[in-house]
């Protein structure tokens, strides 16, 4: 586990977090601009010296109120919005900086391999001022694991790439993030990002966590500023169980329920072989819900659903419903009027219906 409990007062900002989250897979830190996602990956990197706490990782101790680990000796690899390449090296030469670096090799990757996997083998003999946005990205990516580190720090590293460049990297990630066995903190605040890369997800707001636990579950709960704000979604798990239909992916989510998705430009999915596993964010103002099943819809994803909660209060006028569908949990916001003309209630049978373009 990673344990986190860190302090940091500043005149202008106070952050107080304090959360556990698994030491394997891509933990999202996920929150509004100015909200202290980046101060808190550099308090976890060793690089804000006036943070206090403790801060644990996997059983070893990287600070306590008494001490502190220097940052070299916390081993973590760090991929910033900027990538800090060394603009005098070649691609290469800062690819094996960190290696270098080491007294000894213990794990190391496999430097061809990764490589290949980051597509960068005709960018070797380049120097950083002549590489993309996104080539620049997957170097420092590359440059960060060859350190062999104990724990990986990523801040927001697609938000400066346009999004051809932004597409391919995350595709990128999809595929090798979730292969790594070293922890890793991804800060975003893109949606998209969460619902295709997070298995576990930190939520903040103005210094403070406000939940954190899976993702699924922290995404499922009426109770938190994300799930009360516009940007509300849930995310859904399944794989590609057709590609038959016109325009249409079938995604399978759950025995018996297949979700349709539209094969536009955007959608990585369509490039996805049959049973190839997939991620799918659903926007809760995108989930209507009605008594009884439509008929000669233009909606194709009409699904039943048992209303497992309401929330208590009225938000600008809507309501949040949390849906359970075949075991699945799926946000609806609809209006205060909506749900009283319909008189909806905890443990009603229903029908959601969820657009498809708001599946990516």
């Amino acid at each position: 586990m990673i344990d986190v409990e860190l302090h940091l007062q500043r005149s202008e900002f106070q952050l107080n977090t304090k959360f556990s989250v698994p030491s394997r897979g891509v933990t999202a830190v996920f929150g509004p601009s100015g909200c202290g996602k980046t101060t808190l990956l550099r308090a976890i990197a060793g690089l804000e010296p006036d943070a206090v706490g403790s801060l644990e990782v996997n059983g070893q101790h990287w600070q306590t109120p008494h001490e502190r680990l220097p940052v070299e000796a916390r081993r973590v690899g760090l991929v910033f919005q900027h990538p800090s390449l060394f603009p005098h090296l070649t691609v290469e030469e800062n690819l094996l900086y960190g290696r270098k670096r080491l007294e000894k090799a213990t794990n190391p990757f496999d430097l061809k391999e990764l490589i290949l996997i980051l597509g960068i083998e005709e960018l070797l003999n380049r120097h950083p001022d002549s590489l993309s946005g996104g080539e620049l990205q997957r170097v420092a990516l590359g440059r960060a694991l060859l350190a062999e580190p104990k724990l990986l720090l990523m801040d927001e590293p697609l938000s400066m790439l346009d999004q051809a460049s932004r597409e391919t990297l995350i595709q990128l990630l999809e595929n090798f993030l979730q292969k790594l066995d070293i922890p890793i903190f991804y800060v975003t605040h893109s949606s998209e990002e969460v619902a295709r890369l997070a298995d576990n997800l930190v939520l903040l707001s103005r210094g403070d966590v406000t939940a954190c636990g899976p993702t699924a579950t922290v995404l499922a709960s009426l109770d938190s500023e994300l799930s009360r704000s516009e940007s509300a979604f849930s995310v859904l798990q399944g794989e590609i169980s057709s590609k038959e239909l016109p325009g249409l992916l079938c995604i399978e989510c759950s025995d018996g329920i297949d979700l349709k998705v539209p094969t536009s430009e955007s959608m990585v999915a369509k490039h996805y072989p049959l049973g190839r596993a997939v991620r799918l964010r659903i926007r809760a103002r995108d989930v209507s819900i009605c008594l009884e099943r439509p008929q000669q819809s233009s909606i194709l994803n009409i699904l039943p659903a048992v209303i497992a909660e309401i929330s208590t209060s009225s938000d600008s006028g809507s309501r949040l419903i949390r849906l359970d569908i075949a075991g699945m949990h799926v946000l609806s916001k609809i209006s205060e009027y909506s749900v009283q003309q319909l008189g909806l209630h905890a443990k009603q049978v229903v029908f959601a219906q969820i657009k498809s373009a708001s599946l990516v």
